[in-house]
């Protein structure tokens, strides 16, 4: 009886010490990466134990008085996570910021681990004051992966353009019945692997900035309706400068002016995000140039090992922003028995 008294209190010690163990690495992990940690399960036997949990994209939001060029993420002192702890869930990227009356939507691509063979598909999340976040679900659902949910109004409708470039189409779906019910309203374009498509529209004329995958090329295309052909740009393809070719967010108009934002990808893969003014654009010419390289880079706050998207949403408190960013630390273990 003693011995079964003992063992279970031993069992109960461990235990302890794993929950608590745990707890420390998640904390710690939000501005550090926990390599130590890592290599202790990773380099030793207690591999053929415990399995690694890592972090991955997330998303911050806050507020901001700044003008977005003034923006220095080191100086923000209460960035607002957003994450989700499910257990399909690898990370939340690519947030898009929206506002319906009262209510604040924040739509992102559903990254799953790749061990389950699926790339991600698009949810949504909402609050009341735009920082703190409610996930809802997952509400386009593709056999291919889905991300950069670029949302906005045209009419009557709410769209949904997202990046959708292993099926060689540029989709554009309609809300039935917001923020829940979607479907496929219009192909836009079909026999490329284009990503990250924005919209710009002036004088009736809809301007579309994408990118190639194949050609590593910003191209520029524009319409004479949403749902027209799309008629490429004399001045397409814009650039193939890996530090401009992908955008980063939306097309952002501040004070009577236009700016585009890109992934920098010259330091790798999410190394920054830059900004670049918009000077003229008509279906003949097309001129941007350069705010800021870069406007905000991978730092810390938990955007220590990438950043690549920006959303600013403009309500009659200020600007709400949301950014994506990557911390690929240990947050924690699990049992593997192998």
């Amino acid at each position: 009886m003693k011995l079964i008294i003992l063992v279970f209190l031993l069992f109960l010690i461990l235990l302890l010490i794993f929950l608590v163990f745990n707890t420390f690495l998640k904390v710690r992990s939000k501005n550090h990466s926990n390599k130590f940690f890592e290599k202790i399960i990773t380099k030793t036997f207690l591999l053929k134990v415990f399995k690694p949990i890592k972090r991955g994209w997330h998303i911050h939001t806050f507020r901001e008085d700044k003008k977005i060029a003034d923006i220095r993420i080191n100086n923000l002192s209460k960035i607002k996570w957003f994450d989700l702890g499910f257990k399909d869930c690898s990370g939340i990227a690519d947030p898009f910021l929206f506002k319906r009356g009262k209510e604040y939507y924040l739509f992102f691509e559903y990254e799953y681990y790749k061990n389950l063979k699926k790339g991600a598909d698009i949810a949504y999340a909402t609050s009341t004051d735009g920082l703190n976040w409610k996930y809802q679900k997952k509400i386009i659902t593709e056999p291919f992966h889905q991300s950069f949910p670029l949302i906005f109004e045209q009419g009557n409708n709410v769209y949904l353009l997202p990046e959708s470039n292993v099926s060689n189409k540029v989709p554009l779906y309609v809300a039935k019945e917001f923020p829940n019910k979607w479907e496929l309203d219009t192909v836009l374009f079909t026999g490329k692997r284009l990503v990250d498509t924005v919209l710009l529209e002036m004088d009736s004329i809809f301007y579309w900035f994408t990118t190639d995958l194949d050609t590593k090329e910003l191209l520029l295309y524009y319409s004479k309706g949403l749902k027209n052909k799309w008629i490429e740009h004399p001045y397409s393809p814009i650039t193939n400068d890996r530090k401009k070719i992908r955008n980063a967010g939306a097309i952002y108009k501040e004070n009577g002016k236009m700016y585009r934002f890109s992934q920098d990808s010259n330091g790798g893969y999410g190394a920054a995000i830059n900004m670049y003014k918009i000077e003229h654009i008509d279906t003949l010419i097309y001129k941007e140039v350069v705010v800021k390289e870069p406007l905000l880079a991978k730092s810390s706050h938990g955007i220590k090992d990438a950043i690549h998207h920006l959303s600013i949403l403009n309500d009659e408190k200020g600007k709400l922003i949301a950014l994506d960013g990557a911390n690929f630390s240990l947050k924690g273990i699990k049992l593997d028995w192998k």
